[in-house]
């Protein structure tokens, strides 16, 4: 009879990967490093995922679920898409600084060369697509956002410059806290001055 398994048990061994993943990268780590840092038995590990593949796509399978709660409560929320946009990008660099080894890891498990992209990562970046797309589509309907731009390079935009702040806050990490300190300000005052409607003025 097999044994049940343990939701804390698997919440150790992704933590132990993520730790380990984003000092020495995916392929520097093996399985028994993995069970050590999280204090538990390799045969342990294959009672909850078959390999380190599996591990990974386990590690975007919970950040994908964390997204749909976020995004959730800001369709909820009664407030302008200048707004959601402004409290959404607060959130994004505060998580990021306060996770940098996890958001390490999903930047370069996204573009590891060689690795396919799984359903698991697929899902995550789509969740992301697809609600920073019904939020500019939302600012259009509302008359927040100017209707003239192509969406699908906003929304192109938008994606590189969350990635590209995960990357310098782990390569740069000299200028990380000016970089998430200041970067919110700084890129909602982009998008003020480019695609939101009378937003031109500084926003406090």
């Amino acid at each position: 009879m097999a044994r049940p398994k343990s939701p804390e048990k698997k919440e150790w061994i992704r933590k132990a990967a993520i730790n380990l993943i984003s000092e020495e990268g995916f392929h520097g780590v093996t399985t028994d490093k993995i069970a050590k840092e999280a204090g538990v038995s390799v045969g342990t590990i294959y009672n909850y995922f078959q390999n380190k593949e599996d591990i990974i796509a386990y590690i975007f399978q919970v950040e994908h679920k964390k997204l749909n709660i976020l995004f959730d409560r800001f369709r909820k929320k009664k407030i302008s898409v200048p707004e959601k946009f402004k409290l959404l990008i607060d959130k994004y660099f505060k998580y990021v600084f306060n996770n940098k080894k996890l958001a390490k890891v999903i930047h370069n498990e996204t573009f590891r060369p060689g690795k396919k992209i799984t359903r698991e990562i697929f899902n995550y970046i789509l969740a992301i697509r697809q609600y920073l797309k019904e939020l500019i589509e939302e600012g259009v309907a509302e008359g927040t956002i100017y209707p003239d731009y192509n969406l699908d390079m906003v929304v192109n935009i938008l994606m590189g410059l969350s990635f590209t702040t995960i990357v310098f806050g782990y390569m740069q990490p000299e200028e990380v806290d000016y970089i998430y300190q200041k970067g919110p300000e700084d890129i909602y005052q982009m998008l003020a001055r480019g695609i939101f409607k009378g937003h031109h003025e500084k926003l406090t």
